[in-house]
């Protein structure tokens, strides 16, 4: 892929798709005067997403991202795929065969990370995200999470994030904690998470409320919901959905969205503070 500039990166963000006004954001970091920003997001494309998770967002009016590994009727029909996109969620990408750590026995043999190679996870992302524009994503646009939040291949376990740079706008990990975009720089390609099965749900929703006084971007992690591994209860699920539907101070965003805007904030940072001093600012009473 060639390489954009930063003001051509912005011009992509804004034609592609519609992020709110930078003006919007005068009097704080997220947009339309939100005091923070929460990501739903779930992986694996199981079928308790569509029993549960795809029916309590649409009541909750509220969108996620869905990280789908293989085709995109991995796990799921294609009326099951419609189903998600006419919901206004994001389809993103998960790899084919979700490769993790040999040490897992549920791997199988020649599956592992450790039995891929460049060439091999090269093919294997295109082949994902060639699925994905088929599912109407944008291929500029698309994002990406690492299977078991591993960004290693190989028996050398040297790193294939910069086949996921070629290829994706963002990328979400399984680090836990918040990134905090207001006060520190964000690598869009190691995007921290909230494992939404660990712990209870008082513990979630205190990291709602951490988020929020720390003007945060909190993305959570779901696997299961109601059902399938990893699970959270659909009714905890809920109880989410729910706390965030009633805070008017949150910007609830696809992961995409909020990679957009924390992107575009970045650039403008960046551009400003790399541009030539003029000598005018240099010399101000000349």
């Amino acid at each position: 892929m060639i390489p954009t500039t930063p003001i051509q990166s912005m011009l992509q963000i804004a034609i592609l798709i519609a992020v709110p006004n930078l003006a919007a954001a005068e009097d704080g970091y997220w947009p339309n005067g939100k005091a923070y920003c929460v990501s739903l997001t779930y992986d694996d494309g199981l079928p308790s997403h569509i029993d549960h998770a795809v029916p309590q967002l649409n009541a909750a009016n509220l969108k996620g991202t869905f990280f789908s590994p293989g085709g995109a009727t991995y796990r799921w029909s294609q009326d099951d795929v419609e189903q998600v996109r006419a919901g206004g969620h994001e389809l993103a990408g998960h790899t084919i065969k979700h490769p993790c750590a040999r040490k897992f026995d549920w791997v199988k043999p020649g599956n592992a990370l450790e039995d891929y190679d460049d060439d091999r996870m090269a093919k294997e992302l295109d082949e994902n995200l060639a699925n994905l524009v088929a599912n109407g994503v944008q291929r500029e646009i698309a994002t990406f999470a690492y299977p078991c939040g591993s960004t290693y291949i190989g028996e050398d376990k040297h790193t294939y994030v910069p086949l996921v740079k070629e290829r994706f706008f963002a990328a979400r990990t399984t680090k836990p904690g918040l990134d905090i975009p207001p006060s520190e720089t964000v690598d869009l390609f190691d995007v921290k998470t909230l494992a939404g099965h660990e712990r209870d749900l008082t513990y979630q929703l205190e990291q709602v409320t951490d988020a929020r006084a720390k003007q945060g971007w909190l993305v959570f992690m779901f696997h299961g919901v109601g059902g399938d591994h990893l699970a959270i209860s659909a009714e905890d699920h809920q109880e989410i959905l729910r706390a965030l539907q009633e805070d008017d101070s949150v910007w609830v965003a696809t992961f995409q969205e909020a990679a957009a805007w924390v992107k575009s904030k970045q650039e403008v940072v960046n551009t400003t503070t790399t541009e030539p001093l003029s000598p005018e600012s240099l010399n101000p009473e000349e």
